[in-house]
């Protein structure tokens, strides 16, 4: 019997999936591209009769239809009630030698799109992506990301807004994290302000206290005994702000039972990725075309690769595929994204995580662009870029096989030359390493 269907409120793809390695593994795929591509929440049922079950009772929110099977269904009458009568767009995705024949069933059926298996992944005109990104596009589901550098960024944050509201696989953080944000960057806030903040979260505070003690910030002359008070006086709002937003950040993003994504190595880098932007600034070890606020470039190398988080909470299977074709053949994580038909890259994901959370224009080109920064790379990008590429070549990529691969347009805007790049390594090979464990080891 089947049972009544509760209503989701929210636009959706409905997937039909029949049992089977390669079905799931379709699915999946296509729940990575519904979701970051169109903004699309997923229902599933495992056969039809569930399928026209949920489209009955879900009439208004499902705005598209994949079924994956492996044989053909044969009845016009459930082909039409699928795609209902052609108002939907509707996607058999079977294996080749099905094709033909599901084909010549489904001639008089409008709005009806066709996938073979062996062709899902390719990089031709009969991939998946490819066949459904028109078809939807046709539809009304357009591209979340089209224009996406283009587009005024207030209409952008408005098309991100409304298209991701209800996905659940794009964290929300915090937002004690969002309040610290907006304290730090106005120019009018205390030291009472800031304080009386954080001390709602007093395990903040603990770390917080612990971490200024680290050797990242040896340079800061202190006693055993400072108050937030003092810390806040003595490093400053911004400094003391990141820093507290790093914390909470690295303690509530919380890996799904099922995913084996490394945690601790992503944090590594990410944070190995802010320290060594900090060298590279304070220290003035690159010529940067101008000023970099403290709180944009920390919190900016932390969330550059929060993309890969996501994905490999949310996504593991797709991300393990990724990270295996990596190491099998010594290529860059970015690169295998784009061979794999670039679905969801973790540079987009990342940027709409910043873009959701209303973390700022600058910030977000900067998370969104770090491996392509395009021909005029703002300050905070060159920065990030950098930083990012000599956490690697460190050994601090998320990555064993990670190594600095630097952006000629980056390079040319810093006056840099490769024995400039190796100098900068072998400057801050000595303690980075010792340092970045010790500060997420105090953070965690």
């Amino acid at each position: 019997m089947i049972q009544p269907i509760q209503s989701s409120g929210q636009d959706c793809g409905l997937i039909v999936q029949q049992d089977g390695k390669p079905q799931q593994v379709l699915a999946k795929f296509l729940n990575l591209m519904l979701n970051y591509q169109c903004g699309l929440s997923i229902r599933v049922a495992e056969e039809l009769q569930r399928g026209t079950a949920i489209l009955m009772e879900e009439s208004k929110s499902v705005r598209c239809i994949f079924v994956i099977q492996s044989y053909e269904i044969t009845k016009i009458s459930v082909l039409e009630d699928l795609g209902k009568n052609g108002e939907l767009p509707l996607f058999l995705v079977l294996p080749k030698q099905r094709l033909e024949l599901q084909k010549q069933i489904a001639a008089k059926c409008e709005n009806t799109y066709f996938c073979a298996w062996e062709n899902a992944f390719s990089d031709s005109a009969n991939s998946l992506q490819k066949i459904a990104g028109a078809a939807l596009e046709k539809n009304g589901v357009g591209n979340i990301f089209q224009d996406i550098d283009k587009v005024p960024y207030p209409v952008l944050q408005q098309r991100v807004e409304r298209r991701l509201r209800n996905l659940n696989t794009l964290p929300t953080l915090p937002e004690i994290i969002m309040r610290i944000m907006r304290l730090v960057n106005d120019p009018e806030t205390t030291t009472e302000q800031l304080e009386k903040l954080l001390c709602r979260d007093p395990a903040i505070v603990m770390k917080l206290l612990q971490v200024v003690k680290s050797p990242v910030f040896a340079g800061i002359a202190r006693t055993s005994n400072w108050s937030l008070t003092d810390v806040i006086v003595r490093l400053g709002l911004k400094k003391v702000g990141a820093i507290a937003q790093q914390i909470k950040m690295i303690n509530s993003l919380v890996k799904p039972g099922e995913s084996e994504f490394d945690l601790r190595r992503f944090w590594e880098h990410s944070v190995g990725c802010a320290v060594i932007a900090d060298k590279l600034y304070t220290k003035k070890m690159i010529a940067l075309s101008g000023e970099v606020e403290f709180n944009d470039y920390w919190i900016g190398s932390l969330l550059h690769d929060v993309g890969k988080l996501v994905l490999g909470f949310f996504f593991w299977d797709w991300f393990a595929r990724v990270v295996e074709q990596c190491e099998r053949n010594n290529l860059a994580f970015r690169s295998v994204e784009a061979k794999m038909g670039d679905v969801a890259s973790h540079e987009r994901v990342g940027q709409l995580l910043i873009i959701n959370a209303n973390m700022g224009e600058t910030l977000a080109a900067a998370v969104g662009n770090h491996h392509a920064p395009g021909e005029d790379p703002s300050a905070l990008l060159c920065l990030i870029h950098m930083a990012d590429n000599l956490c690697k070549e460190l050994g601090l990529g998320y990555l064993s096989s990670d190594k600095g691969r630097y952006d000629a347009q980056v390079l040319a805007q810093l006056k840099l030359k490769r024995d400039d790049v190796v100098a900068l390594r072998n400057t801050l090979a000595e303690d980075v390493k010792d340092e970045v464990k010790s500060l997420v080891d105090l953070c965690l």
